[in-house]
């Protein structure tokens, strides 16, 4: 508080470092992978929707969903986006791609 009254603000707390090989990024590749082949199976198998029709709208919601939780980050008092983690979401995107096209 005695800080505050003479700077007039707070200083930021150490973000923590974001590293390459975490657990968060691991967390990142599964999930964007797992939207993105229940998003295809879903597609494909309730749906009715051709392999090729519905290969673009799962990889576009997976990404979307990445990009609107980094903005959220982004958006928070301590938070901070992270392009590390949208690369691990493409990243997990690119391996349900893979086995999706086997």
């Amino acid at each position: 508080m005695a800080f505050e009254a003479r700077y007039g603000t707070v200083p930021a707390a150490p973000t923590p470092r974001d590293r390459w090989l975490a657990r968060d990024k691991a967390r990142h590749v599964v999930f964007s992978g797992l939207w993105t082949l229940s998003t295809q199976y879903v597609l494909v198998n309730k749906a009715d929707w051709s392999q090729g029709d519905a290969l673009p709208a799962s990889i576009a919601s997976a990404a979307t969903v990445g990009v609107l939780k980094e903005l959220y980050d982004a958006s928070q008092i301590t938070g901070t986006a992270s392009g590390k983690d949208l690369v691990a979401d493409a990243v997990g995107i690119g391996l349900a791609v893979g086995i999706i096209t086997l």
